[in-house]
């Protein structure tokens, strides 16, 4: 009897333990997966505040890279609240600033504020700004060009664009000028071109094109438009980065990765090298025999402006931020380029239809940029006067011949009556 007992206990013992050290298990296996989830929840907290720590802070506008304290010297007159809502509505995130606009590649977005107000149409409002579509009898005048034809840095009744609008026929029957400011950030003469062709083929005829250019064709020097290695990268089935990217650890294993691969050494170029100039040169050259072909068919009358810029015959002590050639690391090309184009304008090669802006700071002994690049408000007047003064010349130019008419690419009475 006692031995039928025991062994009964015996298996009951027997089928119970092999439950219990599964349970056992798991709980050990638990314990370790809890443990290693909260090492690793720690881990990336300490590399987030590392990675927060040592992050430079984003400089989106003049107002990050310089200080108020000197920004404020462009603005005189100015609060320094208005100031702040200026720059904030100009320099806005560019994930907030642009979209994607097919052939141009992108263009800004719709935006409303108190300084800086852009159209659906894709134009930044001017003072007394005509209504959308433009009347095709009235005089109308389309800009296009890059951030200084946009007029970042001053507001809407500030630009070339709005200065530019006080030039207009007096007479009744032509009323006044009217203007659309199609520069954007970031935009050089080939996507100039493009908006251009796109303006025309949609059915809106300007009676002039003035295309203001010069800096961001020597900053695109290798002629790609803004955004072109996200646009690649995405043909190419490469995604930008994932959810996985923004954990910490991941960031610092990048990081890790980038340090210890060794990268090609690239070699330093001379900005002035003519190799890396002509075929700027020649570009825009192209791209301005293709737009007054295009303008001839279309009766419009191209101007062409070749703008300053601040590090070319311009007396940088007077610069209100930089002073130093040093400072122009973005645009280094610049003051080589514009030498080789001045050469061109010397030698007449550049056309009756280019307007050479480059030096016309080079006996001011003021400040003339709002930031590194961008003008004031008193030069973005001044430019416009000149404009104004270009176009009326072209008028007194009459041309005598079918092949005259061709070269100008406009009527011969198309500027009559006007006055700057």
């Amino acid at each position: 009897m006692r031995s039928e007992e025991m062994e009964l206990s015996d298996t009951a013992a027997a089928q119970g333990g092999a439950p219990q050290r599964t349970s056992t298990w798991f709980e050990a296996a638990a314990v370790i997966v809890l443990k290693g989830i909260l090492l690793l929840v720690v881990a990336n907290l300490i590399l987030y505040a590392i990675i927060l720590v040592r992050r430079p802070k984003p400089q989106i506008s003049p107002l990050d890279v310089y200080g108020l304290d000197k920004i404020m010297k462009a603005y005189p007159g100015w609060r320094e609240e208005d100031v702040k809502a200026l720059l904030n509505e100009t320099w806005r995130a560019r994930q907030a600033k642009f979209e994607y606009e097919p052939f141009t590649g992108f263009k800004h977005r719709p935006f409303r504020g108190r300084f800086v107000n852009v159209d659906p149409a894709g134009f930044r409002l001017s003072k007394d700004q005509a209504p959308w579509p433009p009347n095709p009898q009235a005089f109308n005048v389309f800009i296009f060009g890059g951030s200084t034809a946009f007029g970042s840095g001053v507001p809407d009744d500030q630009t070339i664009a709005s200065y530019l609008q006080d030039c207009a026929p007096p007479d009744a029957a032509s009323g006044r000028m009217t203007v659309y400011n199609f520069g954007r950030s970031g935009y050089f003469s080939s996507q100039e071109r493009t908006l251009f062709e796109q303006l025309l083929a949609a059915g809106f005829v300007p009676k002039v094109a003035i295309f203001i250019d010069g800096v961001n064709d020597f900053w695109l020097i290798d002629g790609q438009p803004s955004f072109t290695d996200r646009l690649k990268g995405f043909m190419d089935g490469k995604a930008e980065g994932s959810l996985l990217d923004a954990i910490p650890m991941i960031q610092a294993a990048h990081s890790l990765r980038q340090r210890m691969t060794p990268q090609p050494t690239q070699k330093a170029h001379d900005p002035g090298d003519p190799a890396l100039l002509q075929p700027v040169i020649d570009r825009w050259l192209a791209n301005k025999k293709m737009i007054e072909s295009i303008a001839a068919g279309f009766g419009v009358r191209p101007i062409f402006v070749w703008q300053p810029v601040a590090n070319y015959k311009y007396d940088l002590q007077y610069h209100f931020l930089l002073h130093s050639e040093k400072d122009f690391d973005e645009r280094m090309h610049c003051p080589y380029g514009y030498a080789l184009m001045d050469k061109l304008r010397a030698q007449g090669r550049l056309g009756s239809d280019v307007l050479w802006l480059a030096d016309m700071q080079q006996d001011k002994h003021e400040n003339l940029y709002v930031d590194q690049w961008h003008y004031t408000a008193p030069f973005s007047k001044e430019i416009a006067g000149r404009i104004c003064s270009f176009m009326r010349q072209l008028q007194d130019e009459r041309p005598s011949s079918r092949q005259d008419l061709e070269k100008f690419g406009s009527a011969p009475d198309k500027f009559a009556g006007i006055t700057p």
